[in-house]
C-alpha cells in the first residue's frame, strides 16, 4: 500500500488544512449549556428530562453544573431526543 501523505507538498497539505477548516465548525457553546437549553426546551426538570434519555438523574444535574466527565455514551443518550449527536469543533480563537 502506498503511503501518500509523505508525497503531499507543502501547499496540497495547507490546502487539507484549509479544508478541514471549512468542515469542521467552531463551538460556541459548551456542553452543560448545550444540555441545559435543550431540557429547557423541552419543559422538562432534570429528572424527567433525565429518565426520558435513559440516564441517572445525578448524572445530568452533573454534567450541567460542569462537574465530572461524561461518557460519550452517556451524551449520545442527552442529544437523541434532538436529534443531534457528538461531532468534531475546534476551539474558539482566544482572545
Amino acid at each position: 500500500m502506498k503511503r501518500v501523505h509523505r508525497a503531499l507538498s507543502k501547499q496540497e497539505v495547507e490546502a487539507l488544512r484549509e479544508k478541514l477548516s471549512s468542515m469542521v465548525p467552531t463551538a460556541t457553546a459548551d456542553i452543560p449549556e448545550v444540555l441545559r437549553t435543550m431540557r429547557m426546551i423541552t419543559r422538562k426538570s432534570q429528572t424527567e428530562y433525565a429518565r426520558l434519555c435513559g440516564v441517572a438523574p445525578r448524572v445530568l444535574a452533573d454534567i450541567e453544573a460542569g462537574k465530572g466527565a461524561a461518557t460519550l455514551k452517556t451524551l449520545r443518550k442527552l442529544l437523541k431526543p434532538f436529534g443531534a449527536t457528538i461531532g468534531v469543533v475546534s476551539e474558539p480563537a482566544e482572545l
